[in-house]
């Protein structure tokens, strides 16, 4: 009804991004609510992961650099931050900038769960266990708690994750689970069929994390695996 709306522009972006994995009508929507506004900052945010996604690295920073002028102490924006600094590889940045996030915001889920990963990255394999267990514990999922436990104890922070995968699994016999949770799990703990089985999944599914295969990068001792290339070409990101 309002074509001059920013927010609305923001909305539809949002939508033909993650849900109808309409890259072009995206970007399309992003650039308009920018235009529209440009001192908004949440689609400069949210477009950097676009252009991450489409391989566009250095626009992505400047988008979300300028969003963070705009909205400096915004968690959130904060936290996004963090995981294009992990797009880049730049993991120690994203580890300092992400720690001081959650000093003031301590249960951002966002925040812990990019976190996670930089330390995972890193092989930082004990302090990506703690933040697995502030993880769970901000969601208030107990039984991933003691599937973390249990898994570390027989066999390791892989054999942690691997443990939690599985409960999950059982889980989604019983209600919903996001494949695509399911997936990175298996992807961390090195099992990577189970977890090629898992992201098929998602895609079935249309999970709206899937985009994100062609840029995180727990994904890279994968990106050789024909089944892996196979999902990439079927949402066009290669």
């Amino acid at each position: 009804m309002d074509s001059t709306l920013a927010e609305v522009h923001y909305t539809l972006a949002g939508i033909k991004s993650w849900t109808d994995w309409d890259w072009k009508g995206g970007e399309t929507e992003f650039l308009r609510a920018i235009e529209l506004n440009p001192n908004y900052p949440d689609p400069r945010a949210y477009y950097s992961h676009l252009l991450n996604m489409l391989g566009r690295p250095k626009e992505a920073m400047a988008q979300i650099e300028r969003a963070l002028e705009l909205d400096p102490l915004n968690a959130l924006f904060q936290a996004i931050y963090g995981m294009d600094l992990m797009y880049a590889r730049r993991y120690d940045d994203a580890i300092a900038l992400l720690r001081n996030t959650l000093k003031t915001s301590p249960n951002d889920l966002v925040a812990l769960s990019t976190l996670r990963s930089a330390f995972h990255m890193k092989h930082m394999y004990d302090e990506a266990l703690d933040v697995w267990k502030a993880s769970y514990a901000a969601r208030g999922d107990q039984e991933a708690q003691d599937a973390l436990a249990r898994g570390f104890k027989d066999d390791g922070y892989r054999g942690a994750l691997q443990r939690v995968a599985e409960m999950l699994v059982a889980r989604s016999r019983k209600t919903y689970v996001s494949p695509w949770q399911i997936g990175t799990l298996y992807t961390r703990a090195g099992k990577n069929d189970e977890a090629l089985d898992w992201l098929e999944k998602a895609y079935q599914a249309h999970d709206q994390n899937m985009p994100y295969l062609s840029v995180d990068p727990i994904f890279d001792t994968m990106r050789d695996d024909t089944r892996f290339q196979a999902l990439l070409r079927r949402m066009n990101l290669r």
